[in-house]
């Protein structure tokens, strides 16, 4: 199952509507990335906004904003004219219930001292580094080519496992990953038989852990899909 697939014409990202026999909720996953065109996330934050509940990422702490300098400062150079950093959810709206699912600044910084010292100040010096990088050298096509996403790791995601980075995989991903399953567990379980719809917006490596929670540990299975653009080469 493809999440965000780039090609010759662009990248794309997967509207991916789950249904169950026994559960009155649909779920809609939209996969999301850092880097994009603002009709992408116009039009994704639109539909998001339409279902009764929706489920958003995000961790308001200065670790994450000097990690995430790898990326940010790509965006603005002239190769990269168009794109911009994913911009926060609009939450002014009266009509859905926002649940925020991911790690609190706190949760976060605590999953972080676990990770040895030494990485953590690699980390520190190679983020902006890696986004001066981007920014000088960096094409579109390039960038397009690293937002590949699919439900199974690829190969080159399983060579590079390394129990001494381990930790730092599972303060960026797994650690929120369970936290985002245990707010959906929650709600589906507190569902009643009013049909209900959730959208789930998050970084598409983080919608593995939920298709595996919703199609292994239950009865959900696809019923529709379809693409949404997120930038174009053409």
């Amino acid at each position: 199952m493809q999440f965000v697939e780039p090609s010759i014409f662009g990248v794309r990202s997967a509207r991916l509507s789950f249904v169950s026999p026994t559960s009155p909720v649909r779920i809609t996953l939209f996969p999301m990335v850092h880097i994009g065109e603002a009709e992408f996330y116009a039009s994704t934050y639109d539909d998001a906004g339409s279902h009764d509940v929706v489920f958003l990422e995000g961790v308001n702490s200065p670790i994450t904003y000097r990690i995430t300098r790898s990326y940010r400062w790509l965006v603005g150079s002239r190769a990269m004219a168009g794109l911009i950093v994913q911009p926060r959810f609009p939450t002014g709206r009266t009509d859905n219930r926002i649940v925020r699912s991911d790690l609190t600044a706190t949760e976060f910084e605590a999953e972080w001292r676990r990770v040895p010292l030494w990485l953590r100040a690699v980390v520190y010096v190679l983020a902006p580094l890696v986004g001066l990088r981007r920014r000088w050298l960096y094409s579109k096509e390039k960038l397009a080519k690293d937002m590949r996403c699919e439900d199974q790791p690829t190969l080159s995601e399983l060579m590079a496992l390394d129990p001494e980075t381990g930790a730092l995989t599972q303060v960026i991903l797994h650690a929120r990953d369970e936290r985002l399953l245990e707010h959906l567990r929650a709600e589906l379980d507190g569902a009643q038989s009013t049909p209900i719809t959730f959208a789930i917006v998050y970084g598409a490596a983080h919608m593995r852990a939920v298709v595996r929670e919703l199609t292994s540990s239950r009865d959900f299975f696809v019923c529709a899909s379809d693409w949404r653009s997120i930038l174009s080469l053409a």
